[in-house]
């Protein structure tokens, strides 16, 4: 994350869990939306998963070995009312 980079708002993640090649799945601590600036100088936004890893919450995506975020809520299906 560059130095410009700040996070605007957080929002938990309960039920969330980000997954990683070759390791256990790390259930979220939140989505984070970052504001940052990229190397040609443009503002961008993106909504990051943030994880406690090692007593430090970190951004899930600065790991090399990320795949992504799944849910694990077992009481949430797609399509049921």
């Amino acid at each position: 994350m560059a130095d410009e980079a700040k996070i605007l708002q957080i929002i938990p993640a309960d039920g969330w869990s980000a997954q990683y090649e070759e390791e256990d799945d790390i259930p979220l601590v939140c989505f984070a939306l970052v504001q940052d600036i990229d190397e040609a100088g443009n503002m961008t936004s993106a909504i990051r998963p943030m994880a406690c890893v090692g007593g430090t919450i970190e951004f899930c995506d600065e790991y090399d070995n990320y795949t992504g975020v799944a849910r694990n809520d077992e009481s949430y299906e797609d399509g049921d009312d």
